[in-house]
């Protein structure tokens, strides 16, 4: 028995590659429609996680699965990862991408709290200083690197 494409199915599938190519180009953008840029690491992994949760949500759930499967991927392909597009790992460094952390520390130091080694790992010396900058800072004293003290810090994350 010789399998065979039926129309239906093309057309859901043609369907299920438009819409994961137009979301996952739309979950990479950033915005700026005025100036074209090379996409950033975090920037391609959201598309590929958008690009093939689409594909995995159209498989399964056709066009409303390619849609939901664009969202879900594109968020995980986006959280997932730090700025250079790489797998970060949350047991590591629950704070941010190991980057994120390592920035902090450094700017921590330099400011004279003391974040102890600049080694991009989320300890208690860490965690000390970030509350005791955001106490003097008048910032919410979280013990996190959440976006008002990164800011704060001047880091992006």
């Amino acid at each position: 028995m010789k399998p065979t494409l039926n129309m239906k199915t093309a057309v859901r599938c043609a369907t299920a590659v438009s819409l994961a190519l137009g979301l996952a180009t739309a979950y990479a953008a950033d915005g700026d429609k005025t100036t074209s840029q090379p996409m950033t690491g975090k920037q391609k992994a959201t598309t590929i996680g958008a690009a093939t949760g689409a594909v995995a949500g159209a498989v399964v759930g056709g066009p409303v699965g390619a849609v939901v499967g664009a969202g879900v991927g594109g968020y995980v392909g986006h959280e997932g990862t730090d700025s250079r597009g790489r797998v970060t790992n949350t047991s590591t460094s629950p704070h941010g991408s190991d980057d994120t952390v390592r920035k902090a520390q450094a700017a921590l130091n330099d400011q004279g709290y003391n974040a102890g080694t600049v080694d991009g790992r989320w300890g208690p010396s860490t965690q000390s200083a970030v509350r005791s900058f955001q106490a003097k800072s008048g910032l919410t004293e979280t013990g996190t690197l959440d976006a008002p003290t990164l800011k704060a810090l001047g880091v992006s994350g």
